[in-house]
């Protein structure tokens, strides 16, 4: 069964690391991953509640605040958990904030917290290929 992930950034380096590591779980998983890309926490919204996610990798910060109805990271994440198509799916919160307020509130809404700082790839791969295994 393909998988499918969302990666909700808007940062394009970013994006394509996680595309990167994405790749090297295709070979963990033995499976297609399917990916689709947001860069606006409004996009991001719009899918979480309209199409289901293996895994939903999700940055706090979005540059989109000009935007009506743009949100920070965390809110999607307990929007998410509370209603639309990914109430159950694992949700990474990928951000390079570390707000001492941050972390709880990621583990409270049942997100995984990673932090942008010393990405590896191989150790995203593995994380990512762990989560979609688990829920899948």
């Amino acid at each position: 069964m393909p998988y499918k992930v969302l990666i909700a950034d808007d940062d394009e380096g970013l994006r394509r690391s996680h595309g990167f590591a994405l790749e090297v779980c295709t070979a963990i998983l033995e499976d297609e991953i399917t990916t689709v890309e947001t860069v606006t926490s409004v996009e991001t919204w719009q899918k979480l509640r309209s199409e289901t996610f293996n895994l939903v990798i999700l940055d706090n910060d979005f540059k989109d605040a000009d935007i009506i109805g743009s949100l920070p990271g965390i809110a999607l994440l307990q929007l998410a958990r509370r209603e639309g198509k990914n109430r159950r799916s694992p949700i990474l919160f990928c951000t390079a904030n570390e707000y001492e307020s941050l972390i709880p509130m990621v583990k409270k809404y049942d997100g995984i917290y990673m932090s942008k700082d010393g990405y590896d790839l191989e150790n995203a791969a593995n994380l990512f290929a762990s989560k979609m295994k688990k829920r899948s």
